[in-house]
């Protein structure tokens, strides 16, 4: 019988959490990286995670360790980190960190994968996108808010840009079913480029929209300025080759919007907080990207600047 894959998971939130509690409930070895030993000090007094999975409120101690305590080489991660967090998290566990280690990213967000192609050009790098609804109530208390789907690929414009190793269907399907967890699934997709560009138009339309009105996600489709800066945002978007028609992602976007209508999204949850947010890894990448190819992208630049501007005066 084949050895169970040992996944250690980068990324203590929420999406990290749901997935380290599932994978313990399901007899899956997992580790979850905690960022110092004083998190892990008070994960210990905490007892573990008090996790609401569904109709169950359980208190699951799952295995955790922080980055001093490593000492084997880390083979398999699962990165959940914000995207403007990775670098200096996987910087203080890449002294594990296998010279061919299988690398996969589910955040929010790109540009990551490219910045970790460079730095670690063995490792077999891979993307995954989810619609899974998770929260945290406190640092160790976590709600499975909503069921939704995974996607894991390995991405084709980075398989050309690099010298990564394509893996076959069989492989990727290998892995995608060892983060499989319980209701949590996890499918192949053979274009994962087509949906981690979704995602980003999602984002970009909804994340910094949010923030301008200080709305839940479902009010952007009933404010009539706010719907039209959307449509833009998403106009934008299709001009680039690798995005989907212009209908489709509307339709995305506007199904997101609806379906998340009582959210309050991630960035107007971390610009409340005072938090910085994921937003050059948003509409910064996709302005970037916009710069490279002389595209106008004029209502995303409008809004990174606006939330650039909110986050700056939330520092001081």
């Amino acid at each position: 019988m084949q050895e169970k894959i040992h996944w250690h998971i980068l990324g203590a939130g929420a999406i990290g959490s749901l997935w380290a509690c599932y994978a313990y409930q399901n007899a899956v070895p997992a580790t979850l990286i905690l960022r110092s030993d004083s998190r892990l000090q008070a994960y210990r007094q905490a007892g573990g995670i008090m996790a609401k999975l569904g109709a169950l409120a359980l208190q699951l101690p799952v295995p955790v360790t922080s980055p001093s305590l490593i000492t084997k080489p880390i083979e398999h991660i699962l990165i959940t980190t914000k995207a403007q967090q990775t670098l200096a998290a996987i910087t203080a566990i890449e002294h594990q960190l296998a010279e061919k280690a299988v690398i996969v990213l589910l955040q929010n967000g790109l540009g990551i994968a490219e910045m970790l192609s460079q730095r670690y050009p063995q490792a077999t790098l891979l993307q995954a996108s989810t619609t899974e609804g998770a929260y945290r109530q406190s640092l160790f208390s976590l709600v499975h808010a909503g069921r939704g789907n995974t996607q894991l690929g390995q991405s084709k414009t980075l398989l050309a840009e690099t010298q990564q190793t394509p893996l076959d269907h069989d492989e990727l399907a290998n892995i995608a079913r060892s983060l499989s967890l319980g209701p949590l699934g996890m499918t192949v997709s053979d274009n994962i480029d087509d949906v981690l560009w979704q995602k980003l138009a999602v984002n970009c339309a909804i994340n910094p929209l949010t923030v301008k009105y200080r709305c839940r996600n479902g009010e952007l489709l009933d404010n009539p300025v706010a719907l039209a800066e959307l449509e833009a945002v998403v106009a934008e978007i299709a001009q680039f080759d690798a995005s989907p028609e212009y209908p489709d992602l509307l339709a995305t976007v506007r199904h997101v919007a609806a379906n998340t209508a009582l959210n309050r999204s991630s960035m107007l949850q971390d610009i409340e907080a005072g938090r910085p947010t994921e937003i050059a890894f948003i509409s910064g990448y996709l302005c970037q990207l916009a710069e490279q190819h002389r595209i106008p992208v004029p209502m995303n630049r409008q809004l990174l600047d606006e939330i650039k501007r909110l986050s700056a005066a939330n520092q001081h």
